[in-house]
C-alpha cells in the first residue's frame, strides 16, 4: 500500500521522515547507553554505599545524644522527670547545619519534654532503632532507645528520641560519592573513545560498499557480487532487490509514457487530418461536419489530458499523502451538487445513514477527484437510465465509513472488471462513448493511498455499485477526537484561557483590598512609620526588640541608599516576637530583629524562617550564621559595670570570683547589687543560662548575690541609671554595648570585661516564612551585613560590629582591644535549645527563685 493511514509510517523511516543520520553514531548511541545504563547501576550502588557511610557516622552523633539525655531521666514523686543536660543538643551542633528535635515518652507514651508530634512510639528495649522520616517538611534521621528506670516497687521503660535534618550527612555523602564516582566516570570516558575506535573499524566494509555503489553506471542495475561480512551481505542483497525494483518501476514508468503518446497521438492526429480537410473544403454542409468531428477529438483530447494529469496528480499525492479531518458528507454533497449543474435530466442524489456526519483522515483533493470520477462515471454510462445515487454509511465494529456511487448503467460483466480498474482499461459496455479509460483507475489509487478497498458490484435490478470501504482505523491522531471536535476544543481552550486570564486580577484586588482594610487593626506595642525619601514603591515590615532610637541611624541610611522603600518599625519584647510568628496575624512581618538569639535559633530549628542566600551572608563567621536563615549582624558583651564615683578601684571586680569575694566580705554592696530579671528578661534568661554552662561558679555567684539582696531589673537602661544615680554600685551581665554608650556620654561609670571570660551575645536577623516582601528583608539583611552598614553600627549604634575590617568607637577590633581574657560567642546552633526546655526552664527558673528569694 503506497499510502500511510493515521499517521502510521514505514518501519524503515524515521518518525519524521528526515534521513536517519550514520550508522556508525546509532551504534555509538546504543553502545554509550548500554555504558551509561551500567554508569546509573554503580551510581545508584556507590550512593548507597555512600549514604550508610555518612549515616554510620552521623548516627554516633545521634545516639551520644540520645544516651545524654537517657543520663538525665529520673522518676520524682512517682513521675519522670529530665533534666535536658546542655550536651545532649550541644553535641548534635556539631553538624553546623542541621535542625535538631527531641523527645522523651513516658511508660504510656505519654510525652515528657520535647516535641510532641514528632514521630516515635514507645519501645521497651534498650536497643537503638534508627529510621528516616519527614518531619516539618524536611527528612530527618530518628533514633529511637529505650531506658530503663528501676524503682523499689516499679520498673519504669522511658523512650528517648532524637532527631536531626539531613543536610550535613547528605554533604558528607555527597563528598563520599563523587570521591568514588569520579573514578568510574574517568573509566566510563576512556571505554567511550575505545567503543569509538572498535565501531570504525567494524563498519569500514560499509565504507567499501559506498565507494563501489557511488563507482556504478546510472543505468547499471545488475546485481552486486562481492565478498563481505555476514551483516553487511543481508544489506548487499536488500540493495540488490531494490535496484531490481527500481529497473521493474522505470520499466513501468516508460510502459506508462508510451501508452500515454499513444494514446495522445492518435486525437491530435486526425485533429490535424481533419483540420487540414476544413481548410481545403468548400461545401458548407461537408465543412459543418468536418468541424463536428474536429470538435469531438478536440473534446477527446482534452478528456484525455485532464485524465492523464489528474491521475499522475493522484499516484503523487497517494505516494506523499499527509493526513487531515475530511467531512464525507460535505464532500459527497459538493461533488454533487457540481454535477447536477452539468448531468441535464440525471436525478442525482445523497443518502446518508445516520444523522451525524461521516469522516475521514485523509488528502481532501484526491478524495473529491475520486468521487468526481466515480459520479461523472454513473452519469455518463448510466445516467439515462435512473437516478444516481450517493451512500454514505458509517463505520461499524468491523470497517470503516463506506462511500458507495449506485446507478442503473448496463454495468460490467464480471471478467472485465478487473481490467477497467487499470489504465486505459474499458469494458465492453462503454462502446461509443468518449472515455479515457483512467477513472476508475484514479479512484483504485486514491483508496490505495489511504489504505480502503475499492470494488465493482453488481447492483440488484441491474446496474452498478462502485463501493469504497475505508479501514476501521480511519482517524488519524490529529482527528481522534469525534469529527475534529480537537479543533473546537482548541478554541475553547483558547477562549478559557483569556477568561482566566481576565479573571485573574479579582483574587489580587481582594487581597490588596484586604491588607489596606486590615493593617490599621495590627497591634503592636510601639509602631514607628519611617516614610520613603522618593516615590514610595514598597513597605518594608521590620519587627524588632531593639530600642528604635538605636535602630533609626540604620533606617534612615538603609532609606538613603534605597528611597523608595517605606519602613514600619514594630517595636516589641522578645516573647511577644516569638508568639507573632508562630501564631501569626493578618501580616508576618518582612524581617525580625531580637537580642534573644536561642529564640531566634528555636523559630529556624521549628522551620518558621527562611532561606537567604548573598555574598554578605556567605562571609559571616560560623557562630554568626546558621542554616542561613539566622545571620548575626551586631556583637553584644555581657560585662561588669560600676560607679565609678562611688565604688574604689582597688575593688573593681576584674573575675567572678572577684565579685564573689567581694560581696561577701564587704557589706557596703549590701542592697548595691543589680541584675537582670531572667523571668522577664529573655536576653537575661540567654546570658544567666550560657554562664551556667561554662562558669563552674555560676549558682556560688548567684547565692552571693542574693545573699546581699540583689535588685532585679528587666532591661539594661534601667540598671544603668540606677548604677549612674548611685542607688546602685555594681551591675553584673550587662550589655556592653549599652554601657558604653553611656559611658561615652559622659556618666560616671565603669566598665569590666571579665578577664576569665566575656560572654558575647548577638543581634540576629531572620526572614520568616511567607514573608510578603521576603526579598526587601533579604536587602535590608545585606546592608546590615555590608561595609556601610557595618561603619554605621561601630559608628552610629551602641552595638559592636562583627567585621573587622571597619573602624569606629563600637568597631570589632576595639571590643578586641578591651578584652583582659578570652572571648565566648553564643554559637548560634541547636545548643541554644536545651534551656528553651519547658522543664530545663522551669527547673532553671525554679532554682533561680529559690535562691533569690530567700529573703
Amino acid at each position: 500500500m503506497r499510502g500511510r493511514m493515521g499517521g502510521q509510517r514505514d518501519a524503515t523511516m524515521p518518525p519524521d521522515g528526515r534521513t536517519a543520520g550514520s550508522l556508525q553514531r546509532r551504534l555509538m548511541v546504543r553502545l554509550v547507553l548500554v555504558l551509561a545504563l551500567v554508569a546509573g547501576c554503580l551510581f545508584l550502588l556507590i550512593r548507597s554505599d555512600a549514604r550508610r557511610a555518612a549515616d554510620g557516622a552521623y548516627d554516633q552523633l545521634l545516639l551520644a545524644s540520645a544516651l545524654a539525655i537517657a543520663d538525665a531521666v529520673r522518676v520524682e514523686e512517682g513521675a519522670v522527670v529530665v533534666d535536658l543536660p546542655y550536651s545532649s543538643l550541644g553535641i548534635l551542633a556539631m553538624a553546623q547545619r542541621d535542625r535538631a528535635f527531641y523527645k522523651v515518652l513516658d511508660t504510656d507514651g505519654s510525652p515528657v519534654i520535647g516535641y510532641r508530634d514528632l514521630p516515635g512510639a514507645v519501645r521497651q528495649d534498650d536497643v537503638a532503632s534508627f529510621t528516616d522520616t519527614v518531619y516539618r517538611g524536611e527528612p530527618v534521621r530518628v533514633v529511637a532507645l529505650g531506658h530503663l528506670i528501676v524503682q523499689a516497687r516499679r520498673t519504669n521503660w522511658v523512650t528517648i528520641v532524637v532527631a536531626q535534618t539531613r543536610e550535613e550527612r547528605d554533604t558528607l555523602a555527597r563528598g563520599f560519592f563523587m570521591n568514588s564516582f569520579l573514578p568510574v566516570m574517568l573509566m566510563m570516558l576512556v571505554s567511550i573513545g575505545l567503543v569509538w575506535f572498535g565501531v570504525r573499524q567494524a563498519l569500514a566494509p560499509l565504507g567499501f560498499l559506498e565507494r563501489l555503489i557511488h563507482a556504478r553506471r546510472p543505468n547499471d542495475f545488475s546485481a552486486i557480487e562481492v565478498s563481505a561480512p555476514a551483516e553487511v551481505r543481508q544489506l548487499l542483497g536488500a540493495i540488490n532487490i531494490l535496484m531490481a525494483r527500481l529497473h521493474g518501476n522505470l520499466e513501468s514508468t516508460k510502459t506508462f509514457l508510451a501508452d500515454m503518446a499513444h494514446q495522445i497521438r492518435t486525437p491530435l492526429a486526425a485533429l490535424r487530418s481533419q483540420s487540414e480537410l476544413a481548410s481545403e473544403e468548400t461545401d458548407p454542409a461537408r465543412l459543418q461536419r468536418i468541424v463536428g468531428r474536429i470538435h469531438r477529438n478536440a473534446v477527446e483530447a482534452s478528456e484525455l489530458t485532464t485524465q492523464l494529469l489528474s491521475h499522475a496528480m493522484v499516484v503523487h499525492r497517494s505516494e506523499a499523502l499527509h493526513p487531515d479531518f475530511v467531512d464525507l458528507t460535505v464532500l459527497a454533497r459538493q461533488v454533487v451538487q457540481r454535477a447536477s449543474a452539468i448531468a441535464e435530466d440525471t436525478t442525482l442524489r445523497v443518502e446518508q445513514e445516520g444523522a451525524d456526519n461521516i469522516a475521514v483522515c485523509g488528502d481532501g483533493v484526491i478524495l473529491r477527484e475520486a468521487l468526481v470520477n466515480l459520479v461523472d462515471n454513473a452519469i455518463k454510462y448510466g445516467g439515462d437510465a435512473g437516478a444516481v445515487v450517493v451512500r454514505l454509511c458509517p463505520a461499524n465494529g468491523e470497517r470503516g465509513p463506506v462511500v458507495e456511487v449506485a446507478d442503473r448503467g448496463p454495468g460490467v460483466p464480471d471478467d472485465e472488471k478487473p481490467k477497467v480498474l487499470s489504465r486505459f482499461g474499458r469494458g465492453s459496455s462503454a462502446a461509443g462513448t468518449v472515455g479515457s479509460g483512467l477513472g476508475l483507475a484514479i479512484v483504485a489509487a486514491v483508496a490505495d493511498g489511504h489504505g480502503a478497498s475499492f470494488s465493482l458490484v453488481d447492483r440488484p435490478g441491474g446496474g452498478l455499485i462502485a463501493r469504497m470501504t475505508f479501514p476501521l482505523d480511519h482517524r488519524c491522531q490529529s482527528c481522534r477526537s469525534d469529527g475534529g471536535a480537537d479543533r473546537p476544543a482548541e478554541q475553547g481552550g483558547t477562549g478559557e484561557t483569556a477568561g482566566k486570564a481576565q479573571r485573574c486580577w479579582l483574587p489580587s484586588l481582594i487581597l490588596l483590598l484586604s491588607i489596606l482594610l486590615l493593617w490599621p487593626g495590627e497591634s503592636f506595642a510601639k509602631r514607628t512609620l519611617y516614610a520613603a525619601e522618593g516615590a514610595g514603591t514598597a513597605t518594608l515590615v521590620i519587627a524588632s526588640t531593639t530600642d528604635r532610637p538605636v535602630m533609626e541611624g540604620l533606617i534612615q541610611d538603609f532609606q538613603h541608599r534605597h528611597p523608595g522603600i517605606a519602613i514600619q518599625y514594630d517595636e516589641m519584647t522578645a516573647v511577644e516576637l516569638y508568639d507573632g510568628i508562630v501564631t501569626p496575624g493578618e501580616r508576618l512581618p518582612d524581617l525580625v530583629i531580637s537580642s534573644s538569639a536561642d529564640l531566634q535559633v528555636k523559630l529556624v530549628n521549628d522551620g518558621y524562617m527562611q532561606r537567604h542566600l548573598s555574598p554578605a551572608t556567605a562571609v559571616l563567621p560560623r557562630w554568626a550564621n546558621w542554616r542561613d536563615e539566622a545571620f548575626s549582624f551586631a556583637q553584644e558583651p555581657a560585662v561588669i559595670v560600676y560607679n565609678r564615683d562611688r565604688v574604689p578601684e582597688a575593688d573593681v571586680p576584674r573575675t567572678r570570683d572577684d565579685l564573689i569575694r567581694l560581696i561577701r566580705e564587704k557589706d557596703v554592696y549590701d542592697g548595691r547589687i543589680v541584675t537582670y530579671d531572667i523571668a522577664q528578661s529573655g536576653i537575661g534568661f540567654l546570658l544567666a543560662t550560657q554562664d551556667s554552662v561554662l562558669n563552674s561558679q555560676f549558682w556560688q555567684l548567684v547565692d552571693a548575690m542574693a545573699d546581699r539582696h540583689m535588685d532585679q531589673r528587666c532591661c539594661t537602661g534601667e540598671m544603668l541609671d540606677q548604677i549612674e544615680r548611685g542607688e546602685r554600685l555594681i551591675g553584673y551581665n550587662l550589655l556592653g554595648s549599652y554601657a558604653r554608650a553611656r559611658q561615652l556620654a559622659g556618666a560616671p561609670i565603669g566598665i569590666v570585661l571579665p578577664s576569665d571570660y566575656t560572654l558575647v551575645t548577638s543581634r540576629v536577623a531572620s526572614i520568616p516564612k511567607g514573608a510578603a516582601l521576603a526579598g526587601l528583608g533579604g536587602l535590608f539583611i545585606d546592608y546590615l551585613l555590608s561595609q556601610e552598614g557595618q561603619t554605621q553600627i561601630a559608628n552610629r549604634t551602641p552595638f559592636y560590629a562583627i567585621s573587622p575590617s571597619v573602624d569606629g568607637p563600637f568597631s570589632a577590633a576595639h571590643l578586641l582591644a578591651e578584652l583582659n581574657g578570652p572571648l565566648q560567642h553564643t554559637t548560634l546552633n541547636p545548643g541554644l535549645l536545651v534551656f528553651l526546655d519547658d522543664s530545663k526552664r522551669a527547673r532553671f527558673l525554679r532554682q533561680w527563685r529559690m535562691m533569690t528569694n530567700r529573703y
